[in-house]
């Protein structure tokens, strides 16, 4: 797992901090910019992921000036409560014209197509062509959008699994779930992980599957061992408190009770590689989808 914790606040720092241009800057008419967009973190140290997630799009992308967005708004009040600037989504791309930019790559980093990754999409078109502002807005999708993706996300998650597992011990990623439509996914996804083996196992803090369903599969097939992830594009709270925490009502205690080992795996999607390199592909079939 990489270790980059330590540059994730120089990380903060840099992208919401604003800078001036220079009053004799000429027009940036073929500058390009990529705004990649995260659900966000109050988690100071979980901030070191989105380091790693940028290093790679960075490789990726070198001709891209790279910027930062957080969608969700009570996270972004959270930071400027600390003292610290986030910009929303519409506040990047706003920053940007204002630079003089035409062009801009957006990148979801959203799990899934719920909410917050619809309310871009509007953000996205309602800054589009406007008069002496963003010519085009091209947005990349979130990780789970095509059979692929489930496909590939399966396999990959597997193969982490095995690097921390023995055979016969279980797997159980901590999703978050949401009430929109979008919710369907973790339950596909599932379909592929059971594929894929048939102990590894997916349930969400707010909806379907859960973590009782889970139990249930779990004590049908005799498991004893379960390990913890976190299916989270950062390790914050959810993955810190709700999977792993000490108190009574985390899914660790929770399955402890009902007479498991559990075993934990810290380990983001956004710590990744060949995750974040899905991503990576979502923003390349966007640019391409511009030319």
């Amino acid at each position: 797992m990489p270790t980059h914790n330590k540059w994730g606040l120089q990380l903060l720092n840099r992208h919401n901090s604003h800078i001036d241009l220079p009053m004799s800057a000429s027009p940036l008419e073929n500058k390009k910019a990529l705004v990649l967009c995260a659900f966000g973190t109050t988690v100071p140290e979980a901030w070191g992921t989105y380091t790693f997630i940028e290093s790679r799009f960075a490789a990726a992308f070198p001709d891209y000036e790279i910027r930062w967005a957080f969608t969700a708004a009570f996270v972004r009040k959270k930071w400027r409560e600390m003292g610290k600037e986030i910009d929303s989504p519409a506040t990047a791309l706003a920053r940007l014209a204002d630079e003089g930019h035409k062009e801009v790559l957006v990148q979801s980093l959203h799990i899934i197509g719920g909410y917050e990754y619809h309310d871009l999409i509007k953000t996205a078109r309602a800054l589009e062509g406007l008069p002496k502002g963003l010519q085009k807005v091209q947005l990349g999708r979130p990780l789970l959008s095509c059979d692929d993706d489930y496909r590939a996300v399966a396999k990959i998650l597997r193969t982490h699994s095995k690097t921390k597992r023995k055979d016969q011990e279980a797997w159980l990623l901590m999703g978050h779930g949401t009430g929109h439509g979008a919710n369907i996914s973790y339950a596909g996804l599932q379909l592929y992980l059971q594929e894929e083996d048939p102990l590894m196992l997916l349930a969400t803090l707010e909806a379907f599957p859960d973590l009782q369903r889970a139990i249930r599969l779990l004590k049908k097939n005799e498991q004893n061992t379960v390990w913890l992830m976190p299916f989270l594009t950062v390790a914050g709270d959810h993955a810190v408190r709700d999977m792993a925490g000490v108190h009574p009502e985390s899914w660790k205690s929770i399955l402890e009770k009902e007479g498991f080992v559990v075993k934990t795996d810290g380990t983001p999607l956004g710590d990744l590689a060949p995750i974040v390199d899905r991503w990576i592909v979502k923003a390349r079939e966007a640019a391409i989808s511009a030319t």
